[in-house]
């Protein structure tokens, strides 16, 4: 009978929401090991003459806005102030991707893919933590350049 009582549905909620918790804290180890390979990547792609321009102008505004106190949100806000400058920064790295092609993503590249599809998957993850009109508007400021 303790078996049975072990396995209600609300205990089998909570080992399926602990898995998916585990799978989450997973899914971000893994993002987190393949950040350095990452960083490298994208230092690569800056460096590339392939990539547009444009893209590495519009990465390098998002990183000095992020470390310009002045902003959409103050960083004196605890949480928010930081999030509109990552989601910031986010939106320019998946642009800088977009525009560089899968092809040269690969070549510039040297871990495995799973890495880098964890990765983005953050990067998207980060961006939709911030509230709608706040998104909408880094989001414009980034693709109207």
């Amino acid at each position: 009978m303790v078996l049975a009582e072990a396995t209600t549905p609300m205990t089998r909620r909570r080992r399926s929401s602990s898995t998916e918790e585990g799978a989450a804290t997973r899914g971000i180890r893994y993002a987190l090991a393949g950040l350095p390979r990452f960083l490298l990547m994208l230092t690569r792609l800056l460096r590339d003459p392939r990539v547009p321009s444009v893209e590495k102008v519009i990465l390098g505004a998002a990183v000095a806005y992020a470390l310009n106190p002045l902003d959409l949100i103050p960083d004196f806000i605890p949480l928010w102030g930081r999030l509109d400058d990552l989601l910031l920064i986010s939106l320019a790295i998946e642009r800088l991707l977009n525009k560089s092609g899968p092809e040269l993503i690969r070549a510039h590249w040297d871990g495995p893919e799973e890495e880098l599809v964890a990765l983005t998957t953050r990067i998207d993850e980060l961006a939709r933590r911030l509230p709608g009109p706040i998104r909408r508007r880094l989001r414009s400021a980034v693709e109207t350049r």
